[in-house]
């Protein structure tokens, strides 16, 4: 993924997040069409697809910014401890794996000679092995210097409704969430994306991965604000 300044990466994020909201739309739209039984079978089908845009989004749009910061190779020094940390991940779980000195050694001339040379960051830094759950999610975030605290209170709503219908779907199990909680469900679950989409658009704004941040932000207000609306 080549992503070379911030109108690349603005018009990336637009892009992935409206394929999404189109497939969604076509989801929620054939859940509304159906009929008795087929109800259940379109919801189904529409859980599994929500959580798949969901880790999808989150990952994509992840990388797209650290891709984005890997161009632009700012000095060590300059940017937020965790794009430094996520920099020399390889280096730290080096020596977290041995007690041998010369990974604890390179970990230390990272720190002292590296300080005035461009970040080194993975084009692909953000991946999961497991599930995206609430756990998953504020790592990701950590790595990226992105707040949780008004992602906190969905937390329940992925771990115990998004991500446990899912995985019971994943599993064969014949699990029912009616058409009503699946509508509520996609709008609460989109609104998240957009949170997190308009966050990085921010921190690319202003900058606020340097140390020192400049410029305003790009998006302010309601979109940002727990429990707002969410059409689709």
């Amino acid at each position: 993924m080549k992503i070379r300044s911030a109108d690349q990466l603005l018009v990336h994020l637009d892009g992935e997040m409206a394929w999404r909201l189109k497939e969604v739309h076509e989801l929620r739209s054939s859940v509304i069409s159906a009929k008795g039984k087929n109800v259940d079978v379109h919801v189904r089908a529409g859980v599994a697809m929500l959580y798949a845009h969901w880790e999808g989004f989150v990952k994509g749009a992840a990388n797209a910014y650290i891709a984005y910061l890997a161009h632009r190779a700012d000095k060590n020094r300059d940017l937020q401890d965790c794009f430094v940390a996520l920099g020399m991940r390889t280096t730290l779980s080096q020596m977290g794996a041995s007690n041998k000195a010369n990974a604890a050694v390179a970990a230390v001339t990272f720190l002292r000679d590296e300080q005035d040379q461009g970040v080194r960051l993975s084009k692909a830094a953000v991946s999961s092995d497991s599930n995206l759950n609430s756990e998953v999610f504020k790592n990701i975030a950590d790595w990226l210097g992105i707040d949780c605290s008004q992602y906190s209170t969905r937390f329940p709503l992925l771990d115990e409704t998004l991500l446990a219908t899912r995985n019971g779907i994943a599993h064969g199990e014949y699990l029912q969430i009616d058409a009503q909680r699946f509508h509520t469900l996609v709008d609460e679950i989109l609104e998240m994306l957009r949170w997190f989409k308009t966050d990085i658009e921010n921190a690319v704004a202003q900058k606020t991965f340097l140390k020192v941040p400049s410029g305003a932000p790009l998006v302010a207000g309601p979109i940002n604000t727990p429990g707002a609306s969410v059409a689709l």
